[in-house]
């Protein structure tokens, strides 16, 4: 059995853990694993500032939600969608986030949270949707699986490494 809860002030730990350790299980061997098991010393730290961010946030940008995924009332998975933050479309909504606990994952959960993201970008009165992709994540197959047009990539740097993201556009959602 899962639901929803849209994330409040006091969710953000179960956020944060959630994001924290499907980050560290999603890149390790693509993103620099000292920085990732960085992120996972320091949970406690990072969630005072997602605190701080968080309230400027809902003052800031109305239009980001964020969601965690609850199986059997365990945190297990987040997404999270705002207005496109890409310049080359500004009028698009944008799937923010999309984070499943390994041990959850091939159980339908993740295509459900791509779903959620869907219906709540159109409730926001968006008509189509763009997603950011770490090359090399496995989850890229995912996102062309569910329809997502690559359209280019683009160099971040994360932890310290150069990395090539890919953009992924949904013309209709």
């Amino acid at each position: 059995m899962y639901k929803f809860k849209e994330v409040e002030k006091e969710d953000l730990y179960d956020f944060l853990c959630v994001n924290t350790y499907s980050w560290s299980e999603t890149y390790r061997g693509i993103i620099n694993d000292d920085f990732l098991d960085k992120g996972i010393k320091e949970l406690d730290l990072n969630v005072e500032r997602l605190k701080n961010r968080f309230d400027k946030q809902k003052i800031e940008e109305p239009d980001y939600k964020r969601f965690l995924l609850y199986v059997d009332n365990k945190p297990v998975g987040n997404v999270s969608v705002c207005k496109s933050r890409e310049e080359k479309y500004p009028d698009s909504g944008e799937l923010c986030s999309l984070y499943l606990l390994k041990e959850y994952q091939k159980y339908g959960y993740g295509k459900i949270m791509f779903e959620k993201a869907k219906e709540e970008l159109k409730r926001m009165n968006y008509k189509d949707m763009i997603i950011y992709c770490i090359d090399g994540n496995k989850t890229n197959e995912f996102y062309k699986h569910m329809g997502g047009k690559f359209i280019y990539s683009k160099k971040r740097n994360i932890g310290g490494s150069e990395l090539l993201e890919n953009v992924y556009y949904y013309e209709t959602i």
